[in-house]
């Protein structure tokens, strides 16, 4: 197993050339990249299976038996309202159980059911699968050079989430 590959925190290099072809290109690749990471979110689940928000919300069951609402929106990147929401939606599906923590009776558990469990398992082996071709259809070189990249536009799409630089 590799580490994450470490990311440098100094203002970047801005080109003030972003007329060449090469900035167009740029920009127009990021920002249909960025629609597609929205509409990736948006999308309605396949043959009864979960959204990717969905499974993003439910990823931090994988390993747990249960976590606070909380717990998983954080872990999430989103608002416990939003991940409220969400769970009310798959509660109705039958693919999660909410109750009163043991430890905290004023904090609510989300727990997987054999359906959440069963879907949450197969969308991640299903996902998984399809990152692990995407990189092996890249080049040699595209490889090595692909986790840095990843990892550096989602600190972007963060920065650009939050409306601007951490201070």
């Amino acid at each position: 197993m590799f580490g994450m590959p470490k990311i440098s925190m100094a203002p970047p290099v801005i080109s003030t050339d972003m007329d060449s072809d090469a900035g167009i290109d740029f920009l127009t690749a990021f920002d249909a990249f960025a629609q597609a990471v929205r509409r990736a979110r948006g999308a309605p689940a396949a043959n009864g299976g979960l959204t990717l928000s969905q499974y993003g919300l439910l990823e931090g069951l994988i390993n747990r038996q249960d976590a606070r609402v909380q717990e998983l929106a954080r872990d999430a990147g989103i608002t416990p309202s939003t991940a409220t929401r969400i769970l009310d939606a798959l509660e109705r599906r039958g693919v999660v159980e909410r109750a009163r923590s043991f430890e905290d009776r004023r904090a609510v558990a989300v727990s997987l059911t054999d359906l959440g469990q069963r879907l949450l398992h197969d969308q991640q082996d299903w996902l998984r699968g399809r990152q692990r071709a995407f990189y092996e259809s890249l080049p040699a070189a595209e490889q090595e050079l692909a986790p840095d990249l990843l990892v550096r536009l989602a600190a972007l799409i963060d920065e650009l989430a939050a409306g601007g630089p951490p201070e």
